[in-house]
């Protein structure tokens, strides 16, 4: 009888679900990752369209460690431009999923995702670019429109971390309604 009164008691009050951390670190890889290719992608078209050439944005990020040879250092320095950025965007993604919950609604996390990438483009752009990787930062002042685009997108990547983690902890979720209802007289 007491597992009924329980059981009555759940059904009749929202239950209070905790997103396990290892949801959250998995939304948060998926959702950076996801922006950082929006990112890169964006910034990629935006070169092409202006002929600045499409490799010049990852060129540039590979001028982090290679310097400004990176512009001509070919396919190692853009490999290694790929993996900054999508490293430091799923780093960013898994900090974003820590704030976040699996109930946040999408109008929220998007306009959260919306921000965290503008405060993110405000930041590189002032601060660290110019400091961290200059040859990034004279690239990125030719096409401030196109950097700029190319965080809303990160930030629109980043508004799907609530999505992601209803998908990874859905099965968990479905099991516990489940033999909730299995005990509840019909």
């Amino acid at each position: 009888m007491a597992t009924q009164v329980e059981a009555a008691e759940m059904g009749s009050s929202r239950p209070v679900y905790r997103t396990p951390a290892s949801a959250r670190i998995a939304a948060g890889i998926a959702a950076g990752a996801l922006g950082g290719i929006l990112l890169i992608g964006c910034m990629m078209i935006y070169a092409s369209v202006t002929d600045a050439g499409a490799t010049m944005p990852l060129k540039a990020l590979g001028a982090l460690v290679y310097g400004v040879e990176a512009l001509v250092a070919g396919p190692t320095a853009m490999a290694v431009g790929v993996v900054i950025q999508i490293g430091l965007t799923i780093v960013i993604g898994i900090l974003f999923a820590m704030l976040m919950s699996r109930e946040t609604s999408t109008v929220a996390a998007l306009f959260a995702g919306v921000v965290v990438g503008i405060a993110l483009w405000a930041a590189m752009d002032l601060f660290v670019m110019p400091r961290a990787n200059p040859t990034m930062a004279a690239r990125i002042a030719l096409m401030p429109l196109g950097y700029f685009a190319a965080h809303v997108a990160f930030g629109l990547g980043l508004a799907m971390t609530p999505t992601f983690m209803r998908t990874f902890t859905k099965e968990r979720h479905e099991r516990v309604r489940v033999s909730t209802q299995q005990i509840l007289p019909i």
